[in-house]
C-alpha cells in the first residue's frame, strides 16, 4: 500500500525564517496592545461616573478598547508564528479600527470633535489600511508558496 495519494494536511505554521516586515509588524502590534492597555485603564479612571442614563459610556468605550487589545495581541502572536490565521486576525483588527474611528467621531461632543477627527485621520484609519495591506500581502505570499 502506498501513501502517495493520501492527502497530507498542511501545517498551520509556515516553516522558515520570519521576514523582517512580519517581525516588525508583530512587535508593533505587541507594543500597540501594551499602550492600548495603559490608554484603556487611564480612560476608565478619567471618564466621570455614569449618571442614570441609558448608556454607560465608560463601560462602552473601555469594553471596546479591551476587545481591540485582545485582537491586537492575538494578531501579534499569529503574525509572529506565521500562522495561516494571521490575515484573518489582521482583517478583524482593521475592521475594529474603522469602527472605533466611526464611533469616536459620531459620539464626540462638539469640543472633542477635532480630536476625534485627528485620531481617525492620523492613527486609526491609516492603521486599518496598513493592517489590510499586510493581510493581503501575507495571504498572497502564502498562496504562492502553497502552489
Amino acid at each position: 500500500m502506498t501513501t502517495t495519494n493520501v492527502p497530507r494536511p498542511r501545517p498551520r505554521h509556515r516553516v522558515g525564517r520570519v521576514p523582517a516586515s512580519e517581525r516588525l509588524l508583530a512587535g508593533a502590534l505587541a507594543i500597540g496592545a501594551a499602550v492600548l492597555v495603559v490608554w484603556t485603564v487611564g480612560m476608565a479612571f478619567s471618564i466621570p461616573p455614569a449618571e442614570p442614563r441609558p448608556v454607560n459610556w465608560a463601560l462602552l468605550w473601555c469594553g471596546f478598547d479591551a476587545i481591540e487589545v485582545v485582537a491586537m495581541a492575538i494578531a501579534a502572536v499569529l503574525v509572529r508564528r506565521r500562522d495561516a490565521l494571521a490575515p484573518m486576525a489582521l482583517s478583524a483588527l482593521a475592521t475594529l479600527m474603522v469602527a472605533d474611528a466611526w464611533f469616536d467621531i459620531m459620539t464626540a461632543r462638539s469640543g472633542y470633535l477635532p480630536a476625534a477627527l485627528s485620531m481617525a485621520a492620523f492613527l486609526e484609519l491609516p492603521l486599518a489600511a496598513a493592517l489590510t495591506a499586510f493581510a493581503v500581502r501575507i495571504t498572497r505570499r502564502g498562496a504562492t508558496q502553497a502552489s
